[in-house]
């Protein structure tokens, strides 16, 4: 009887394998990446003329000269900068906002602050350094809205879905792990998101007209705030080359995880600009201001002594006579005067409109949205 024979396996198809598992890796990677999130986004805030557009531009081109002024921001302004993934063919991208002025709404806010953006977010608070009276309370009224609004984003990025559960449960556990194990731990009330506060004109700060203890004390109430809210503290200057470079490095390594190969430098010297990682700074090492409790209003009515706002006095004056003029225009009334000046305020309050719409449009260019490539 003849011995039965097997049949031959069909031989095996190398190619199709290696396609098929090529093609299964790329979906596991995108699926990974789709959770993770290859866009990041920052936003830059702070007073009018603090310094925001020139200190984003030079971040976008060291190369730009000192001299060089941008246009003022209108409301919002938007850029984005790609940055290539080491080993890979991917690219982050960072979506870059550049918002004007102290009386934001929330609308407006939750434009770059939603929870499409909250997962990889980062904040950074521009302050004046050469209107040190002017410091805190800008600093402070941005706080409470950034803190508000990112908290709410997260919060609704949690309910979108599991993964993105997961990315806000990982946001808040990163703010976490900066402070492990610090004996400040307990006093620190950790922001929702990155945050980065940046003090520009330094040099102004450094000049004639600050005395040294006045200088020491805003420093020291700087580093309270950055300490207590879990940021990064730096000073910068568009003539102070190293200083720019510490901004520069910080926003290269929270945007797209690169860290400085030489480390973040720590600098604490009030002589100098200050550089100061969150988590590095103790509030042992930052002390309490002269007079009154280490607190944030502590700090805010030490720096108000040390810095009065005198702009603030004599506008004071002035709204007064203001408001007489007023109440003697509806004690006094005359059809032909408060139609006139009726007029005047509508024709006023168009070519404000216009002017803003105007520089808006000149603000976009032509190329709208401007983007760089930031390897």
């Amino acid at each position: 009887m003849p011995t039965a024979m097997k049949k031959a396996a069909p031989p095996q198809d190398d190619d199709s394998n290696s396609i098929l598992a090529r093609l299964t890796n790329e979906l596991k990677q995108g699926e990974q990446q789709e959770e993770l999130g290859l866009d990041v986004t920052i936003l830059f805030c702070g007073a009018k003329r603090s310094g925001k557009t020139s200190l984003l531009d030079r971040y976008i081109n060291p190369q730009k000269d000192e001299k060089d002024v941008p246009k003022p921001t209108v409301a919002l302004d938007y850029k984005y900068a790609r940055h290539t993934v080491e080993g890979s063919a991917s690219k982050v991208l960072a979506h870059i906002y550049d918002l004007s002025g102290t009386d934001v709404t929330a609308e407006v806010l939750s434009i770059p602050v939603s929870a499409a953006s909250a997962g990889s977010l980062v904040l950074a608070v521009v302050v004046d350094l050469s209107e040190p009276h002017n410091v805190l309370p800008s600093l402070d009224r941005w706080l409470q809205q950034l803190r508000a609004q990112a908290s709410k984003s997260l919060d609704a990025l949690a309910k979108e879905s599991a993964a993105g559960a997961r990315r806000a449960e990982a946001a808040k556990a990163a703010r976490l792990a900066a402070f492990e194990g610090h004996a400040d731990s307990a006093e620190v009330r950790h922001f929702p998101v990155p945050l980065v506060i940046l003090g520009t004109k330094w040099d102004v700060l450094s000049g004639n007209d600050v005395t040294p203890d006045q200088r020491k004390s805003l420093c020291r109430a700087l580093r309270f705030f950055a300490h207590a809210n879990g940021a990064h503290l730096v000073f910068t200057s568009v003539k102070d080359k190293a200083a720019m470079a510490n901004v520069r490095n910080l926003l290269r390594w929270l945007l797209f995880g690169v860290p400085p190969s030489k480390g973040m430098p720590e600098q604490l010297d009030p002589h100098k600009p200050l550089c100061v990682v969150a988590g590095k700074d103790s509030m042992a090492s930052i002390g309490g201001p002269s007079r009154g409790k280490a607190s944030a209003s502590g700090w805010a009515e030490a720096i108000s002594v040390e810095f009065p706002d005198l702009k603030k006095a004599e506008g004071g004056k002035k709204g007064a006579e203001g408001d007489q003029v007023a109440e003697d225009l509806l004690r006094f009334p005359e059809s032909a005067v408060d139609g006139t000046v009726e007029q005047r305020q509508e024709e006023l309050q168009a070519y404000r409109k216009q002017a803003e719409r105007n520089q808006r449009l000149a603000s976009e260019g032509i190329d709208g949205a401007r983007g760089i490539l930031a390897n």
